[in-house]
């Protein structure tokens, strides 16, 4: 019998999973296989594995079909030059929408109003702007749809949203209409974030209409809730966004918690969820990781130890939601990707993907940018193609798959990459590691792969 050889895969991690078993998983591909540790010290050779018979031949050739072994002296790189294509055309498929670059209060944390150059006028958009907008947007939905990219999405953002009430009910009025024509896809979510003070039933009752997701701003109970998210004055808000919230649930409006989680709510995530769970009902969620406050920032050395307790946070808080039936959206679309072993070219729209419009009419790539109009450009919305743009261009390769640092990266097809303005704050450049998600992103991994590992286990326990 000849004797077959196989390399190992340029993406392939080996990963103890119990003191019996070990996974062979393609950081590319997102493939896993689960192995005895044996047949590793049986039939690997270095970099090699050999087939000794016809049973360790079918195994390994299992493996080659995953892409977690390939043939001696193949390539291997077929795969991951196909994905960095892909990164050569933006295609936008999201609109930010910032009806105002205001806010009725001063949240701590705050990324989007720290960085304002002293002196800015705030304003609201007008409405002959966000109605060009949302004509814009349907010209690059339809390349966008053209090119493969069937999923779009708006997002109506500030400052705080509803402070242009006005424009507000008449932007997710027109998009109605742009449904109707088919100028919008029938189904494209549509979300309003906001801290919810301002909330009424007008508002609430057109959202219901145009089938808006909500998503509130809530950073825990009362007393955590209160740490952060402020008046002016100091004085905490948890009591009118909870009226808000609650008038919402009571109208039937699809409703999400977004928590910002700092150092006032860090150690507290499952009490949250749990809190969330139990007080508000909560069926959809997602914590946002902190991103970088040039008022309060946090220090070099608190940039690791942050990160790497919001990972195991995170998914200790992942696996509580899960129980209690809430979708958690930060981790649930590592798992999406996963499960569906689609790699993640970038996980910030920002990527090339989006468009952001500000309340003078100025578009950008990013709406953390919208104070100082970095990455912003001032072109006639009616005729402006994003996707020709060298901004969009350059923003499109901020990509793990782009960046050769990020290859041998056991999350390299399951990261994303991170936020591009904590990269450029800290580091002076957008292409730079966002560390901090670094962190979250391997260890996500990582836990991905015992959880399925566990899952496995306890199948074939049931089974006998």
């Amino acid at each position: 019998m000849r004797h077959m050889k196989f390399e190992q895969s340029p993406f392939l991690h080996v990963i103890s999973v119990d003191d019996e078993y070990i996974a062979l998983y393609n950081s590319l591909n997102l493939e896993v296989a689960f192995l005895k540790k044996d047949f590793i010290k049986q039939y690997q050779q270095e970099q090699v594995f050999i087939s000794s018979d016809a049973t360790s031949e079918r195994i390994l050739e299992q493996l080659e079909g995953l892409g977690l072994l390939i043939k001696e002296r193949a390539d291997g790189y077929e795969l991951y030059r196909e994905y960095q294509k892909a990164l050569d055309e933006p295609a936008i498929n999201i609109l930010y929408l910032l009806l105002s670059d205001a806010c009725n209060i001063r949240c701590r944390y705050c990324y989007f109003l720290a960085p304002m150059p002293h002196g800015y006028q705030s304003s609201l958009m007008k409405k002959e702007t966000a109605i060009k907008a949302l004509d814009l947007f349907t010209h690059c939905v339809k390349r966008s749809i053209t090119k493969g990219h069937p999923e779009q999405h708006i997002v109506i953002y500030g400052g705080e949203p509803t402070l242009n009430k006005e424009v507000l009910l008449e932007v997710l009025q027109y998009i109605d209409r742009l449904k109707a024509k088919k100028l919008l896809p029938g189904k494209l979510p549509i979300t309003v974030n906001t801290n919810g003070i301002l909330l009424d039933k007008e508002i609430l009752t057109q959202c219901k209409a145009t089938e808006v997701v909500v998503a509130i701003s809530v950073d825990g109970p009362k007393e955590i809730h209160d740490q952060m998210r402020v008046y002016s004055s100091g004085k905490g808000t948890f009591d009118e966004v909870m009226r808000s919230y609650r008038l919402a649930q009571q109208m039937g409006v699809k409703t999400g918690i977004c928590v910002t989680i700092d150092r006032h709510n860090l150690f507290r995530m499952k009490e949250i969820v749990r809190w969330l769970a139990d007080e508000l009902g909560a069926k959809g969620m997602g914590f946002n990781i902190l991103i970088e406050n040039e008022v309060d920032p946090i220090v070099s050395g608190e940039k690791t130890q942050y990160g790497e307790i919001v990972a195991q946070k995170l998914i200790e808080s992942f696996k509580m939601a899960r129980a209690a039936g809430i979708y958690e959206d930060r981790m649930m679309r590592r798992v999406k990707n996963f499960l569906d072993k689609t790699p993640v070219l970038s996980d910030c729209g920002g990527c090339g993907l989006q468009i952001v419009v500000s309340p003078d009419g100025k578009i950008g790539v990013c709406q953390a940018f919208c104070g100082r109009k970095e990455f912003f450009v001032t072109e006639p919305l009616e005729t402006f193609e994003p996707e020709s743009h060298p901004f969009w261009k350059q923003w499109r390769k901020r990509s793990p798959l782009a960046n050769k640092v990020c290859r041998s990266c056991v999350a390299l097809g399951n990261c994303g990459g991170g936020c591009p303005y904590n990269a450029y704050r800290t580091k002076g450049t957008i292409y730079a590691l966002d560390e901090r998600f670094c962190v979250h992103a391997k260890a996500t991994t990582h836990f991905l792969i015992r959880d399925l590992w566990e899952k496995q286990k306890e199948r074939q326990t049931a089974n006998k």
